[in-house]
């Protein structure tokens, strides 16, 4: 079951990526025709400063968008690596815990059967002393 979610989750995350790679793609397309816009002064809509301040030239605006990439992608990669560790180490310890009650039963049954053997001794001893 673990395996088969596992197997899921990473599908899902895959897709997670694909999407990701595509929204930079489109990103870095409207990023850098805004570049060029903003060169030729041809942007209507008014811009915050600390956003203009992006569009310096095409290196900024790619290192810009590249590293909201990468970011997105380690975030990504981290909620994946913290679901996997999350849902082994959740099988592990229900193993153990399946584990150790069998161990606690089998036990239990062992001294089940001591206590028998001992009542069955009891009584042979009685028998035996009955007929002498």
């Amino acid at each position: 079951m673990v395996a088969g979610f596992i197997e899921v989750v990473q599908g899902i995350f895959a897709q997670c990526r694909d999407l990701e790679n595509h929204h930079h793609e489109k990103l870095l397309e409207i990023a850098v025709a805004t570049l060029e816009r903003v060169a030729k002064n041809e942007l209507e809509e008014d811009m915050p400063d600390d956003v203009r301040m992006l569009f310096v030239d095409k290196d900024t605006v790619i290192n810009a968008v590249s590293a909201s990439h990468d970011t997105h992608l380690l975030k990504i990669d981290n909620r994946e690596d913290e679901l996997m560790t999350r849902c082994n180490s959740w099988m592990s310890a229900l193993m153990k815990s399946v584990q150790d009650e069998e161990v606690k039963r089998n036990r239990k049954r062992i001294s089940e059967i001591h206590n028998y053997i001992d009542y069955v001794r009891d009584q042979l001893d009685e028998m035996q002393h009955e007929h002498h």
